[in-house]
């Protein structure tokens, strides 16, 4: 059973950690990736999240609310992250500025680089807080270690959004129900009327 899964992240890096069954996932947490050129600059600073709300300077999105088993955790590589004590991982990340003219598969695609033996489950298109969405669900290896994930990708008003549900391979279908929850409450305008509510 996995523990503590690291982050796909597009902008930071982590030092790895000798002893960790997933220490090679370090390599994904980086600033300004080549692959996107000068897309994101530089690292974000630590912002807040308070009542499903997170907030750094002038980016603020809601998340939905997850059951009490759901704890939240500091995780560089993610502004919004949550464990279970089984092994499932939640997170949630903007990335200010970034470029319209990139798609959304390219994006994707950015963040699954490194991955070994692939296989992609599902790939669709969908709509989240009015903008376009791509999900991608698969099965993958990092080192030889199995996982499974559960990545939706967006741009909206000039930030790229990514949310993520990382497991041990054959666990994430425990975890999807609760993710399905937080992607359901994401939303750039937590102020709005229909809201989700806090938690």
């Amino acid at each position: 059973m996995l523990t503590d899964p690291p982050i796909v992240s597009l902008t930071q890096q982590a030092a790895p950690r000798r002893g960790s069954a997933l220490v090679a996932y370090s390599r994904f947490l980086f600033c300004i990736p080549p692959i996107l050129g000068g897309l994101l600059l530089g690292c974000a600073p630590t912002g807040r999240l308070t009542h499903q709300v997170y907030t750094r300077g002038s980016v603020t999105y809601r998340v939905g609310a997850l059951p009490a088993a759901w704890t939240p955790f500091h995780r560089r590589g993610a502004e919004v992250a949550f464990r279970k004590s089984s092994g499932g991982t939640i997170t949630a990340r903007a990335y200010c500025p970034s470029s319209e003219d990139v798609p959304l598969d390219v994006l994707t695609n950015h963040l699954l680089f490194g991955f070994e033996s692939q296989v992609v489950l599902g790939r669709m298109e969908l709509t989240l807080d009015g903008r376009q969405a791509l999900r991608t669900q698969l099965r993958a290896a990092l080192d030889g270690v199995p996982i499974e994930m559960d990545l939706i990708v967006l741009k909206k008003d000039g930030c790229t959004y990514d949310l993520q549900l990382l497991g041990a391979a054959g666990q994430l279908v425990r975890y999807r129900p609760d993710f399905e929850a937080f992607v359901r409450g994401f939303t750039t305008t937590p102020g709005a009327p229909g809201a989700s509510g806090e938690r």
